[in-house]
C-alpha cells in the first residue's frame, strides 16, 4: 500500500510540474489529480502496465480498493472542527438564502432529473443498463470520485459490480467537462459584460494559473491548535481523522453483526456519525475547541487528491468500451443541466454577481467543490463577490440532506425503483428554488444590472 502511494504521490509531483511548464495545462484549468491519474491510466495497470502498482492474488490491482477506504476518511473529516450554534439555520437563510436554495436544488435536482432521464430516455435505449446505472452520473457529476466510490461501494454490496468503475468514468468526465465549460463559459461571459470583477480570464495572477504560489505570496494554511512540544498540530488533527475512520469500521462490524435495519447504512455515513461523536466528545471534555476546521479541510482536500488520482488511474478501460454510449448519452444530459442551472437558473435566483456564483456551482456540479473555487478564482480573483462565505454558511445543512440521500437514494434504486424516487427528488428541487424565489425574491435577467451593481 505504502509503496503505491509512493507511485501515485510521484505521479502528483510529475503532473504538477507538467501543469506548472505547459501552457496548454494552465489555459485548460486541469487539475493535477486528474494528470497525474491520466498518467497512471495509461503507464498502469489498463495501460502500458510498466508501473509496478501491487496486485491482490487473483492479479486484480489493489489500488482498485483505495478509493473506498479514502472516501470514508474524506467524510470522517466533514464535521469535525465545527461546534453547536456555530451556524444558525435562521441566519444563514438571511444571510446566504439564495446561495442555499439554489445549490440544494442543484445537487438534488441533478440525482432526480437522472433518474427521471433514465426512465424516459435511457433505459428504453439501452436495456442493458438500469436505474443504478443512471445514479452514478450524478455520483460522479454533482459529487465527484468521492461519492462515485460511496454510492458504488453500496449499489456493488447489492450485485452491480460495475458500478464504482462507471462512477469513476462518470467523475473524470464530469471533471474534464468542468474544466472545458468553465473556460468556453468564462470567455462568453467576458465577452458579453456579465462578470463584474474582472474583464479578461488573464486578470488571473500567473502563480494561480501555473499552480506554484511565489513565496512572497503564500499564506498560512493550518492553524497551531496544539504545542508542538507534545504534539504536532496535523498529528493531532490527522490522529482524529484515522480514529473516525477505524471507529466506523469497527461500528460497521458491529452493525453486521448484530443484523436488523442499521446493516445497511454505509460506512461514509457511519464515519461522519463517528466524526461528529468525537467532536462532541472532546466538547465535553474541554478539548474540542482545539479541532481547528480550517485544518480538517485541508486534510480533506489532501484525501481528495489521492482518491482522484487512484481513482481515474484505476479506471477498467474494458468496461468503460461496453458502455460507452449510455455514458456519453447520460454525461451529455449531466452537462446539460449543469448548464441550463448556471444559465438560466442562477441570474433568476442571485440577488447580485449571478455569473460569479452560477459559474461556482457549475464547477461542482460537473466536477467538484476545487473546481468550482479554481473556476470562480478566474472571474473573481480577491473573493469580493462573498460566493465562498455564503457557501461555508449554507453548506452544513445541505450536508445534512446530502448524508440522507446517499445513504438512502443507493438501496432504494438497488430494489429497481426509478420513477417514484426521481418524482420525489425532483419535487424536492424544485419546491428549494420555489422557496427562495418567494422567500427572497425572484430576479429576471438583466445583464446591464448586474454590471451596474443592482440586484438582477
Amino acid at each position: 500500500m505504502f509503496l503505491d502511494f509512493a507511485i501515485i504521490s510521484g505521479l502528483l509531483v510529475v503532473a504538477h510540474l507538467l501543469r506548472t511548464w505547459v501552457r496548454l495545462f494552465q489555459t485548460l484549468f486541469l487539475p493535477t489529480p486528474i494528470l497525474a491519474g491520466l498518467i497512471g491510466l495509461a503507464a498502469g495497470p489498463e495501460g502500458l502496465d510498466f508501473l509496478p502498482f501491487a496486485r491482490d492474488e487473483s492479479g486484480v490491482p489493489v489500488m482498485t480498493r483505495y478509493p473506498g477506504e479514502l472516501v470514508v476518511l474524506l467524510f470522517a473529516t466533514l464535521f469535525m472542527g465545527r461546534r453547536a450554534g456555530q451556524t444558525r439555520f435562521k441566519k444563514m437563510i438571511q444571510d446566504a438564502g439564495d446561495t442555499f436554495f439554489y445549490n440544494l436544488s442543484t445537487w438534488i435536482g441533478q440525482f432526480g432529473l437522472a433518474l427521471l432521464f433514465a426512465g424516459a430516455v435511457l433505459i428504453p435505449l439501452f436495456r442493458e443498463v438500469g436505474g443504478p446505472f443512471a445514479l452514478m452520473l450524478p455520483a460522479g457529476f454533482v459529487g465527484g470520485h468521492g461519492t462515485a466510490a460511496a454510492v458504488g461501494s453500496i449499489l456493488s454490496e447489492r450485485g452491480y459490480e460495475n458500478a464504482i468503475p462507471v462512477g469513476y468514468t462518470f467523475a473524470t468526465i464530469g471533471l474534464l467537462a468542468a474544466v472545458l465549460g468553465g473556460v468556453a463559459a468564462i470567455n462568453i461571459a467576458t465577452r458579453s459584460g456579465w462578470t463584474r470583477l474582472v474583464s479578461t480570464p488573464r486578470e488571473l495572477p500567473a502563480d494561480q494559473r501555473r499552480g506554484l504560489i511565489d513565496p512572497a505570496r503564500a499564506r498560512r494554511v493550518v492553524r497551531e491548535t496544539v504545542s508542538p512540544l507534545a504534539l504536532d498540530t496535523l498529528s493531532w488533527h490527522f490522529g482524529l481523522v484515522l480514529l473516525a475512520y477505524g471507529a466506523a469500521h469497527a461500528a460497521s462490524w458491529a452493525l453486521r453483526s448484530a443484523g436488523g435495519q442499521f446493516t445497511a447504512l454505509p460506512m461514509f455515513a457511519l464515519a461522519v456519525i463517528c466524526g461528529a461523536l468525537i467532536q462532541k466528545l472532546l466538547d465535553g471534555l474541554g478539548a474540542g475547541r482545539h479541532v481547528d476546521a480550517a485544518t480538517m479541510g485541508r486534510l480533506g482536500s489532501t484525501i481528495s487528491d489521492f482518491l482522484v488520482a487512484f481513482g481515474v488511474a484505476a479506471i477498467p478501460i474494458t468496461i468503460v468500451a461496453d458502455y460507452a454510449m449510455p455514458i456519453l448519452v447520460m454525461s451529455v444530459f449531466g452537462f446539460v443541466h449543469a448548464a441550463a442551472m448556471t444559465w438560466w437558473i442562477a441570474r433568476r435566483t442571485f440577488h447580485n454577481y449571478w455569473f460569479e456564483r452560477g459559474l461556482f456551482t457549475f464547477g461542482y456540479a460537473t466536477g467538484v467543490v476545487a473546481m468550482g473555487i479554481a473556476l470562480l478564482r478566474v472571474v473573481d480573483p480577491k473573493r469580493e463577490s462573498n460566493t465562498l462565505d455564503d457557501y461555508g454558511l449554507a453548506y452544513l445543512p445541505i450536508a445534512v440532506f446530502e448524508i440522507v440521500v446517499l445513504s438512502t437514494l443507493p438501496i432504494w434504486v438497488a430494489t429497481g425503483a426509478v420513477w417514484l424516487p426521481g418524482l420525489v427528488l425532483t419535487a424536492v428541487a424544485a419546491v428549494a428554488l420555489m422557496v427562495s424565489w418567494r422567500t427572497i425574491g425572484f430576479f429576471p435577467s438583466d445583464p446591464v444590472a448586474q454590471r451596474a451593481g443592482e440586484p438582477g
